[in-house]
């Protein structure tokens, strides 16, 4: 593995984020014989999460398994693979500079908890890490963004371990493991309503709490649909996630009587938001939501930068999607770097960059 230098150079492209679209990127990247740095911060708690409707894999794999299987893959290939953070990102011509600095263990980075996925000695035998001594810059004539989204989940004692068991957020990919269970769903908007309404079909016993004190923020002819198929909906904000060992346990509402509603999963439904900012740093542009806005095959509004899996997308927070989205953006960039003379002459070119770029 080619380890990253103290000073600037050139390499073919940086992927941001090693999830499974960064993953899958730099594993296609790293086959077309790219010189490629994947900068992964270590921080999600969800790799525990177990993805049961991934096809070839009948019993199931679990978050942690598909991305140590990711490193090994990429780190065959060549590619670089490094601990840190992406502070900043700018553009010189068309190359990129990237600025790479260490993660603190255990500390704040960016107003969020620092690493909960400690080291261990495959992390340690296939990453390496950005020096203490100051950051990293790297030129790159691609960049592939891989970055994620934040607030899928509210924050309490235990939650990280009952992610993936007992608390999740979609129903397509848990719904079949909520057969016969006691349910709850968290969220005040026709998202939080309409799941609580899905899930008749596995379960009858589901039970909807705003988690606000506002309330829900639906008709209340929505209400009405609720209460006509027997699920009770309390409009008031949750006091406590009552768990143990990653099994939720009961729901403490926010109300004078701090009811104890007792179930075996939770859904949280609420808004993520993109981690976007290096996309505004490079001038990308952004849908209204804050999504990074791509094409079909990931192309960002700016030429040579690529993006993939959740920060591109308001729903579609599925494994096998970030996987096919990785694929697309690896294409896209391998494609970028070809001479004139490997491009098909009919393919229309690359939009310009604007006057304000």
């Amino acid at each position: 593995m080619r380890a990253p230098e103290p000073t600037p150079r050139e390499i073919d492209c940086v992927i941001v984020g090693g999830g499974a679209a960064g993953l899958s990127a730099a594993v296609n990247m790293g086959r077309m014989r790219r010189s490629v740095l994947l900068v992964d911060e270590r921080d999600r708690f969800m790799w525990q999460h177990v993805s049961y409707n991934y096809l070839g894999f009948p019993d199931g794999i679990r978050g942690d398994e598909v991305r140590r299987l990711g490193w090994r893959h990429a780190a065959k290939y060549g590619v670089s693979l490094l601990i840190g953070h992406v502070a900043g990102a700018t553009r010189e011509g068309d190359r990129f500079r990237l600025r790479v600095e260490r993660v603190p263990e255990g500390g704040m980075l960016a107003g969020r908890p620092g690493p909960s996925v400690p080291r261990d000695a495959e992390m340690a035998r296939i990453f390496d890490e950005v020096p203490e001594t100051g950051p990293i810059e790297v030129l790159a004539r691609t960049v592939i963004l891989a970055t994620g989204v934040i607030g899928h989940f509210p924050e309490f004692p235990g939650r990280n371990e009952c992610v993936g068991q007992s608390l999740f957020w979609c129903i397509h990919c848990e719904g079949h493991e909520s057969i016969d269970r006691s349910v709850g769903v968290v969220g005040h908007g026709e998202d939080a309503v309409g799941t609580a309404l899905d899930l008749l079909v596995f379960t009858d016993r589901v039970t909807i709490v705003a988690g606000r004190p506002e309330g829900f923020d639906v008709p209340a002819s929505r209400l009405a649909d609720l209460a006509a198929n027997g699920i009770a909906a309390h409009a008031c904000g949750v006091a406590e996630f009552e768990n143990k060992d990653g099994r939720m346990e009961a729901l403490v509402l926010d109300d004078p009587a701090r009811t104890r509603i007792p179930v075996e999963q939770v859904y949280t439904i609420r808004g993520t938001r993109a981690t976007n900012e290096l996309a505004r740093q490079l001038g990308v542009e952004l849908n209204p939501s804050g999504q990074i806005a791509v094409t079909s095959e990931q192309h960002t509004s700016v030429p040579g930068v690529y993006a993939a899996g959740d920060a591109t997308s308001l729903h579609d927070h599925q494994l096998s999607a970030a996987v096919h989205e990785g694929n697309q953006a690896a294409f896209g960039a391998n494609y970028h770097l070809y001479s004139p003379a490997q491009r098909d002459p009919s393919d229309p070119p690359e939009p310009e960059r604007s006057s304000a770029d």
